[in-house]
């Protein structure tokens, strides 16, 4: 696996395709690749068997029903039982030539000619039988609009078998769950659930944007043999006529982890200043601290109010602690600045965070840095990562939540460009973003989990990120290795734990073995 994808829009993959063609590659055989794909995740979510299983498949009219019906003739190869059912006469010659194959073997195919509610072959819309699972190829992802009629009650069929018990017959999408707004992830109507989405080439926008995210289920990225013509950038937000690049990671990223020198020492390993915690919040600073420690950072220091100093001390023996009052007089020597976990949103803290920050130097802001820097907003150094939440983030652009939730690429950017930095804007897809010469760069972290859904988590990501930004990594890859690595020990963590249980000491815990998943030294976790 690669250690990222490139996310490329609909219209993104349309273009890609045209060079493909004009180089002389077959059409026919990017099908046959596409339909291979959703075979072998239709076979592994059937157990790896496909032998006297009953699937049945939904094509559209267009190529992405003619990658159903090659999956439906592939799937009949391997001694499975494919049921068709069309939407329509295929449009495309390569569907054509898919379903004359189909016509020879004598797959039975359920086509009633022209869309119409007096044509449904089940009554009631429903399956009328049980089938072992369904493809979803009826709608690509240049579809846009409502879907009506015909096409809505047949993307709606899979789930009237679940009125059987568990477990339900898995869903398995081709590119994209139909209905689902490739570009921009939204649900105008109906949208088909999927168990696995086997995306085309490459991951597209609208997997990761969209508010449906537990409709996409897995998302396998499958080679069809376009990779040597993989574009330099995506058209996703280009309004003023920048380029941009967005990548989705995956776990084999965290290869990226550099390997220390045999002579490395605390004082080349790097050097976090915290300035973090408050009484009844020194919890956050320890929990900071502890994954700036376990990230890697050579040397950590926590910068709070003296009453605290014993907590910490006792918590994270492995930091040093310093008044606060002492370390805005003579700053301790420092790599990189993490100020906000639990400090509290006096003028007073604002003050201080003035003393302690260099904008020369890498720094993250969270928590109730951010709010204070809602009320105070200045331009921040390019060096300095932000990692707000959805409600931050709305609160440091002056919106709100929804605003943020229709556009994220656009928030954060919004967010690099306000503030003159680095963001990281949190949610269950976290979008890393930055700024360069030719315009924004993203990352997209898709790997998590809700065992992270509560508090003390966001600390654990800021010593990690404040860890991490202390090698030669620019803020944007810093980022998202730490967001990254956050999620995989989440998982690692509830594969152990549980999903309500794993607290975040646990969590930090699961950091060398999530470490070791991304090397390829130990398999994933089951819930991945």
């Amino acid at each position: 696996m690669q250690d990222a994808y490139t996310v490329l829009t609909p219209g993104d993959m349309r273009r890609l395709e045209e060079r493909a063609f004009a180089l002389g590659v077959p059409s026919l055989l990017l099908m046959e690749h596409a339909a291979l794909a959703v075979v072998d995740a239709l076979e592994k979510a059937l157990g790896g068997d496909c032998g006297d299983k009953s699937v049945l498949f939904l094509c559209g009219t267009g190529n992405n029903g003619g990658d159903g019906l090659a999956a439906a003739r592939l799937f009949l190869m391997r001694g499975g039982q494919p049921t068709v059912w069309l939407y329509g006469e295929p449009k495309t010659e390569d569907a054509k030539t898919n379903l004359k194959w189909l016509n020879e073997m004598h797959v039975p195919i359920l086509n009633l000619g022209l869309p119409g509610e007096d044509r449904l072959p089940f009554r009631g819309g429903g399956a009328g039988r049980h089938y072992d699972a369904y493809v979803d190829a009826l709608l690509g992802t240049g579809f846009r609009g409502k879907p009506e009629g015909l096409l809505e009650r047949m993307m709606l069929v899979p789930r009237h078998d679940f009125d059987f018990s568990p477990p339900f017959p898995p869903v398995i999408a081709v590119d994209i769950p139909s209905g689902i707004d490739g570009k921009t992830g939204e649900t105008p109507g109906a949208f088909v659930r999927a168990d696995v989405t086997v995306t085309l080439s490459h991951p597209k926008p609208g997997l990761y944007l969209t508010k449906e995210r537990e409709a996409v289920g897995k998302i396998v990225v499958a080679d069809i043999g376009l990779w040597d013509l993989m574009p330099r950038s995506s058209g996703l937000l280009l309004p003023d006529g920048l380029e941009l690049t967005c990548e989705v990671l995956t776990p084999g990223a965290l290869k990226r982890l550099s390997r220390r020198p045999v002579n490395a020492h605390k004082g080349n390993c790097g050097r976090v200043l915290i300035y973090a915690g408050s009484l009844g919040m020194a919890g956050a600073a320890a929990m900071a601290a502890q994954a700036a420690v376990t990230a890697g950072a050579g040397l950590t220091t926590v910068a709070c109010e003296r009453e605290i100093i014993p907590i910490l001390q006792t918590l994270v023996p492995n930091a040093m602690c310093v008044d606060i009052a002492e370390a805005v007089k003579a700053p301790p020597a420092y790599d990189v600045l993490a100020v906000g976990c639990g400090l509290g949103q006096s003028e007073g803290i604002w003050e201080n965070i003035g003393k302690l920050y260099d904008p020369q130097k890498p720094a993250v802001w969270d928590a109730d840095a951010l709010n204070l820097l809602v009320k105070h907003p200045i331009q921040l150094g390019k060096n300095t990562v932000v990692t707000p939440h959805i409600g931050e983030a709305a609160r440091l652009l002056g919106t709100d939540t929804e605003a943020v939730l229709r556009d994220r690429l656009a928030a954060a950017r919004s967010l690099t460009e306000k503030y003159g930095c680095a963001a990281v804007l949190k949610s269950d897809v976290t979008v890393i973003c930055a700024g360069t010469d030719r315009g924004p760069a993203y990352d997209l972290n898709a790997i998590g989990t809700p065992a992270l859904a509560k508090g003390g988590s966001g600390d654990a990501l800021t010593g990690m990120l404040a860890a991490l930004l202390t090698g030669e990594d620019p803020p944007l890859q810093a980022a998202a290795l730490a967001c990254l690595w956050h999620g995989m020990a989440g998982l690692v963590g509830e594969e152990i734990y549980g999903q309500r249980e794993l607290t975040t000491r646990q969590l930090i815990d699961c950091l060398h073995a999530a470490e070791q998943w991304g090397r390829g030294e130990r398999p994933a976790p089951k819930n991945y």
